[in-house]
């Protein structure tokens, strides 16, 4: 601080100038050029303020400044001290009346929290708030004096209001802009907003949305699937077999749900050719498992195609149901080719197979091709006792063939085959006229030649064969085998019937001929089958024994004797007419 009489510097701790003693003056001395500069400065902020306000009672402001004017020139504070305080003084108390006001809490000189009313001076200000800006020194705070010179001007409360309108605008203009923004990027808005125009069968506009959600997020394969059915649903059939293919082709476990609508859809169309083509392509094993029924693949060998020394048995299997068709010529086999339903014999010889593949859904496979040369020893035919010949005594016939092979004959004609009757043991040579044909199969399985013999045996015997047949007929009535002498049995259509059809000798020593009887059993359906029971009959005088069978010679041997009165028909049953008693009436 300086001496305003001498110009010396006066230290801040003293009241006094330590030069020429004049006293230090805490409160300036009244001027009143400065008074009036300040009444006039805050006259024309009044009415700067005033001419705003198209309600303002003029009269009312005169009346104001008249007691201003009385007010001072009675002594006012200022007046009496005869000094006016500077402009920084000025602001200093328009900032102590922000602390003093009733919407701040300050503290006093004790520490004490105290309230008090607004400043006299505060409720006559009414300054433009534009004007009161370019009083504020540049190191104030901003924010602080704009909130001051609000709570300084009598309009504070629109310019809060009109805060809180503008606040709340630039609010929902950024919270509409947000919303915007966050529907055009959400793709689980998106699909949301496709569900349910989809719910309410809107299906194009779920389309759009849908694919908005893939273009925002392409990672969720769930909703690729839905927008397939979508497209469905308007028949844009192109566009959901594609989106199908772009899920196949990220390869991961939707493929085989992807897979499966495709197929679906061609089977729907019953376009089988197409599901063919798309499994043909198909690397996936748990796909091709899953709809190997729509699969044509080429049959597959049992047997490598190749030179053998050895019978084959080639047998051909495909992964689906369906047919298969083959030749052995070279040709290319169709559906007018042979059926494979066993096993492929290849015996001495060379064969080129050929083999296709039909499934249930008329789908054909490729060919598969096999050459195969089969080169072993073909049997010699078996030998056969006796010769061919006229016989009037018996022999039994013995066919002796290959070692390890497997003889098999006819009587028919015919020439056998590993289906035929197989040679066990001796047979009976057969009454009248017989054909027999042998052959022997090697172990490898490959036929020999044939042995063809032709016998004529006649029996020298007066004997009715019949007569004998009806006598065993009788003997199993009698014994209760049978019911009549049709030879049914009891409670059914199923009855025995007797056939002579060779003679025999049982040892060479007896030169006894016997007949060889052979029981059958018919059925319902007149099928014929032997029961394995036999009968002899002395071709001399008819005795009739049952025969004996040994089974791993196949020979005969003389059982027990049927006797004429086992066979005997029986007395019939006399029922005499005895007069009944009149109780028995």
């Amino acid at each position: 601080m300086i001496c305003p009489n001498c110009g010396e510097e006066i230290a801040d701790d003293l009241l006094y100038c330590s030069k020429c003693g004049e006293e230090v003056k805490l409160i300036p001395e009244y001027e009143p050029e400065i008074e009036n500069e300040i009444n006039g400065t805050l006259q024309d902020l009044e009415l700067i303020s005033l001419s705003d306000d198209d309600d303002f009672d003029y009269d009312f402001a005169d009346e104001e400044d008249a007691q201003y004017e009385s007010e001072t020139d009675a002594g006012s504070s200022i007046s009496d001290t005869n000094e006016l305080p500077s402009l920084d003084n000025l602001r200093e108390a328009l900032l102590t009346q922000e602390d003093l006001d009733p919407s701040f809490l300050d503290e006093d000189a004790d520490g004490d929290a105290y309230y008090d009313e607004e400043d006299e001076f505060d409720e006559e200000y009414d300054g433009d708030f534009l004007d009161e800006l370019e009083d504020f020194e540049d190191d104030e705070d901003v924010v602080r004096q704009i909130a001051l010179a609000i709570r300084e001007s009598r309009f504070r409360w629109l310019y809060v209001l009109l805060g809180v309108i503008v606040i709340g605008a630039i609010g929902l203009v950024i919270f509409y802009f947000s919303q915007h923004v966050y529907e055009d990027n959400s793709s689980i808005y998106q699909a949301n907003l496709a569900r349910e125009a989809a719910a309410q069968g809107n299906y194009v506009e779920a389309i759009d949305h849908m694919e908005k959600a893939l273009l925002l997020d392409d990672s969720d394969t769930s909703l690729k699937f839905t927008l397939v059915d979508y497209y469905f649903e308007i028949d844009e059939d192109e566009k959901a077999l594609l989106m199908l293919w772009e899920i196949i082709y990220e390869d991961n476990i939707n493929s085989v749900q992807a897979y499966r609508r495709l197929i679906n859809y061609y089977a729907d169309a019953k376009d089988y050719g197409k599901i063919e083509d798309i499994l043909s392509n198909c690397t996936d094993q748990t796909v091709l498992a899953q709809f190997s029924e729509y699969l044509a693949e080429p049959p597959e060998f049992s047997e490598e195609p190749g030179t053998y020394d050895q019978v084959l048995w080639v047998k051909l299997s495909s992964v689906s149901n369906g047919t298969i068709y083959y030749t052995l010529d070279g040709t290319d086999p169709t559906t007018e080719s042979e059926v494979y339903t066993s096993p492929i014999h290849m015996e001495l010889g060379i064969y080129e197979l050929n083999a296709i593949f039909v499934n249930n859904y008329g789908i054909q496979s490729d060919i598969s091709n096999g050459v195969f040369t089969v080169d072993v020893r073909k049997p010699e035919p078996p030998t056969v006792t006796p010769e061919s010949g006229e016989y009037t005594i018996p022999e039994m016939i013995v066919a002796e063939g290959i070692k390890f092979g497997v003889v098999y004959y006819t009587t028919d004609g015919t020439i056998p085959t590993d289906e035929s009757t197989e040679y066990v043991g001796p047979i009976p040579m057969p009454l009248g006229h017989s054909h027999f044909i042998f052959l022997s199969y090697s172990q490898e399985g490959v036929a020999g030649e044939i042995a063809d013999i032709e016998y004529d045996l006649t029996i020298e015997s007066e004997l009715d064969l019949q007569e004998l047949i009806n006598h065993l007929k009788q003997y199993n009535v009698n014994c209760g085998k049978t019911i009549d002498l049709a030879g049914h049995l009891q409670g059914g259509t199923t009855r025995y019937s007797y056939s002579i059809g060779a003679a025999l000798k049982l040892d060479e020593e007896d030169k006894t001929i016997y007949y060889l009887i052979t029981e059958n059993v018919i059925d319902s359906a007149e099928s014929s089958m032997k029961t394995g029971a036999f009968y002899l009959a002395d071709t001399e005088d008819g005795t009739l024994y049952k025969a004996i069978r040994d089974e791993e010679e196949m020979t005969f041997t003389r059982g027990a004797e049927i006797k004429p009165e086992d066979y005997a028909i029986p007395d019939p049953v006399i029922q005499l007419d005895v007069p009944q008693s009149p109780l028995q009436q």
